[in-house]
């Protein structure tokens, strides 16, 4: 029986989502936490619930509790970034603070600057509120400011529509991996200033560094507001905990706080992130996810070297994510699709471009599975390369 649902255009087509998989493939695909890292929070859940029922079984406050905002803020400092309490809104995850950011920020029709190309929910977030996309290229220093500036430029000149907001992974940027220099988030923000954009710097993965020496945030360049920086602990301690934050100017922050729907965000997961910051936990945890992942990348490197060569990859200094270019021509959607019946799932890259979309790229996410699975996880997409080269 036909129902005639009128639904929206963002509902129209029914997809599948990323956090599904198929029974019994080795998992390539996306960035889930490794489980044997998963940190143990039984004292800390113990204490929230026993000593602090009025707090963490109630609704919360609005920008999250006080307690867990000052410890994001000393979180931030030792990477440059001043701030304090009123400067800090916690959220579900980075992803609620980038939604909220864009209903403060765009109507449909406004246009948001984003790499090409870039993290994939974080488009579908953005498309949700009618966007559309300036997409730029990346080189070894990450985002290209020169291409962005002449086609801000191009824009003001021609009269049409300046962006809004600009989102950006600048750490072990998802999917591609690389990490914006230091001159590259100065220049950022001089833009930001001269064009009246504001920047959503996503940085997720900023302390699961591998090697390299540390490259400053793009907020801690920010002397005028034109940056807010959107954080999580979902990489580095549990996805499971939905515990995030913004941080920005007051006024902003404060915007963003009034398009919450969500009552208050999980205060009892908060007190647990909280007292896992001040006792130093999540330190210690957070150094030993980064010994552990850069395993896990260097055994994906390799894995492509042995068994999938045609493919070129960087190296990632540190995060989840590795990005494999296939020669030019290649139908990446098929060969992921083609890998599925050897075992192993893998993403294509179509779904990373706002706009053109080139197909011969896969992203893979080494985070989940150890390394003798990622090993074999590679060596069967080998497999699915020769059944794709015989077959084409």
């Amino acid at each position: 029986m036909t129902t005639g649902y009128r639904y929206a255009r963002r509902a129209e087509v029914l997809g599948e989502s990323v956090y599904d998989h198929a029974p019994g493939a080795i998992v390539l695909s996306s960035g889930l936490a490794y489980p044997p890292f998963l940190p143990d929070v039984v004292r800390e859940a113990m204490e929230a619930a026993r000593d602090r029922p009025a707090e963490t079984l109630q609704y919360g406050p609005l920008m999250g509790l006080d307690d867990l905002r000052d410890e994001i803020a000393a979180f931030v400092a030792a990477d440059g970034v001043i701030c304090n309490r009123e400067n800090v809104l916690v959220v579900y995850g980075a992803k609620s603070a980038l939604d909220l950011a864009c209903r403060v920020f765009t109507e449909p029709g406004d246009c948001i600057v984003v790499t090409r190309p870039t993290y994939m929910t974080a488009l579908q977030i953005m498309r949700c509120h009618g966007v559309s996309f300036l997409d730029v290229g990346q080189d070894e220093e990450g985002l290209d400011t020169g291409e962005l500036e002449a086609r801000l430029l191009r824009l003001q000149r021609n009269g049409e529509r300046m962006p809004k907001l600009l989102f950006d992974v600048p750490d072990f940027h998802n999917p591609t991996g690389i990490t914006t220099s230091a001159a590259r988030r100065r220049r950022l923000v001089e833009l930001a200033e001269s064009h009246g954009f504001v920047i959503l710097e996503d940085d997720p993965y900023r302390r699961l560094r591998f090697e390299g020496e540390p490259v400053p945030p793009i907020k801690s360049f920010d002397r005028n507001g034109v940056v807010i920086a959107l954080g999580t602990v979902s990489k580095i301690l549990a996805p499971g905990l939905r515990v995030g934050w913004a941080i920005g100017p007051k006024e902003v922050v404060d915007r963003m706080a009034m398009q919450k729907a969500d009552g208050g965000s999980n205060p009892f997961a908060q007190r647990m992130v909280a007292e896992l910051m001040r006792s130093n936990k999540m330190a210690k945890h957070i150094g030993d996810l980064s010994v552990e992942m850069r395993g896990h990348r260097d055994a994906m490197v390799d894995a492509f070297r042995e068994f999938l060569p045609e493919a070129r990859v960087r190296a990632p200094q540190g995060g989840y994510f590795l990005w494999a270019a296939l020669p030019e021509g290649t139908d990446a959607e098929a060969l992921a699709g083609l890998a599925l019946t050897h075992g192993v799932e893998v993403s294509s890259g179509r779904l990373c471009f706002p706009n053109d979309l080139p197909g011969h790229h896969l992203r893979l996410a080494y985070s989940f599975v150890g390394v003798e699975a990622i090993r074999e996880g590679v060596r069967r997409l080998g497999d699915a390369w020769k059944e794709y080269g015989a077959r084409a």
